[in-house]
């Protein structure tokens, strides 16, 4: 027999055995999820921060030609489809013509076997997580062109959503046309990973550049970037209302967040965390190429 048809032959038999114990070792897995399942009791089922260091952990220690991004998006699956296994797991979409590919995004990491639903107003997500009916809601990273800006609806309160996630956490894979980033949104107080970054609103008595956001946040000895500015009524002297992206955990109440007041005297009225989340694997510049 020919020596390179015997070597072909053993190649494929061991990729079948190599088959056969991941498929154990899922299986395995799935088991176990469910026995975690039982041992939380009452507790919360969806853990953004565990996931997040389960997939870093896995990284760090990835080798060989597959790519990362791969990798993640088969972890991703299955922990999606652990989460079902755990109780009632829905994702709720905003679905607007100027942002598409956002579905995309969210079930490439929510999974394909999550209960999806796509909804036109982002308003009508933040309240279908509010109300129960829904875990997580992904939304279209906020713009400063929109109309009707939905980040500020978290601002307002400090029992509402919050932000959980930024989205992709590694790449995006082979999207169809523009390759959007989003935010995920859940009845969750975040918890620190090691490498996060929050995400505050703040609102100030006057109009501020970007510029002058940056300074006063690195004043207040916080590194950070001005994600969007609301607009507001011209007429209703409210001033202003910003969203930045601090490159930190950050508590609301932080006492660093309180020297904003003081590096713009009187000019912040007030400031919200209104979420936090690991920083992804990629960073998200990589996800638009």
């Amino acid at each position: 027999m020919n020596t390179s048809k015997e070597n072909l032959d053993e190649l494929r038999r061991e990729i079948d055995r190599i088959d056969e114990s991941m498929h154990d070792l899922v299986m395995r897995r799935a088991d176990v999820a469910m026995r975690l399942r039982e041992a939380k009791g009452a507790g919360p089922t969806f853990r953004p921060e565990r996931e997040a260091k389960v997939l870093r952990r896995l990284a760090a220690r990835h080798r060989g030609a597959l790519p990362l991004a791969v990798m993640v998006r088969i972890w991703r699956e299955m922990i999606g489809a652990n989460l079902c296994l755990q109780g009632p797991f829905t994702v709720v979409v905003a679905d607007r013509p100027d942002q598409p590919g956002v579905w995309d995004v969210a079930r490439d990491h929510y999974g394909s076997h999550a209960t999806s639903m796509t909804i036109a107003s982002p308003a009508q997500v933040l309240s279908a997580v509010a109300e129960g009916e829904a875990m997580i809601g992904v939304l279209g990273l906020p713009r400063d062109d929109e109309e009707a800006p939905w980040w500020p609806t978290l601002a307002a309160s400090t029992r509402g959503p919050r932000v959980v996630a930024r989205l992709p956490f590694a790449g995006s894979g082979n999207a169809r046309g523009e390759r959007p980033q989003a935010l995920a949104v859940a009845l969750l107080e975040p918890e620190p990973t090691g490498q996060d970054r929050a995400l505050v609103a703040i609102e100030s008595k006057d109009q501020l550049s970007r510029a002058r956001l940056t300074e006063l946040l690195a004043r207040a000895g916080l590194s950070a970037t001005v994600l969007a500015i609301a607009k507001r009524d011209a007429g209703s002297g409210a001033g202003q209302l910003s969203l930045v992206e601090v490159n930190q955990f950050l508590k609301p109440g932080e006492q660093r967040l309180a020297a904003l007041d003081a590096a713009e005297p009187g000019g912040i009225a007030r400031t919200t965390v209104i979420g936090a989340y690991a920083e992804p694997l990629l960073p998200p510049e990589a996800n638009s190429r």
